[in-house]
């Protein structure tokens, strides 16, 4: 295998969103176009939900073993990252610095209110 390409701790979300363009350039996946990288983060989405279900111990059997629980849990920060991976692709796609957008975003929703 090639060089591993790193994330350093404590790096900003554009640092995030290389990694994740290199990460693409390593597997051959740039070519994936922007409907295609929402139809999987999509399925990636259902996985994790299917993850919380289970982690929540949801809709199984009474006799289910709760001894799984760290593993259940370990499963669904699996599928978020999944869910992110695909999140930084489509930012990438569309050339959105998604650390501004994420700021720009939050400044607006601290104004707003849910009724």
């Amino acid at each position: 295998m090639t060089d591993r390409i790193t994330l350093d701790e404590g790096a900003p979300m554009s640092a995030y969103q290389r990694y994740i363009h290199q990460l693409e350039s390593l597997h051959g996946w740039l070519d994936v176009d922007l409907v295609h990288n929402c139809f999987l983060m999509g399925e990636e989405v259902g996985e994790l939900f299917k993850a919380v279900r289970r982690c929540e111990r949801l809709f199984e059997q009474a006799e289910a073993p709760a001894a799984a629980q760290a593993e259940r849990k370990a499963d669904v920060a699996d599928e978020l990252v999944d869910v992110l991976n695909y999140l930084l692709a489509i930012a990438n796609r569309l050339d959105i610095d998604l650390e501004e957008a994420f700021r720009r975003k939050n400044a607006r929703n601290q104004d707003r209110s849910w009724d």
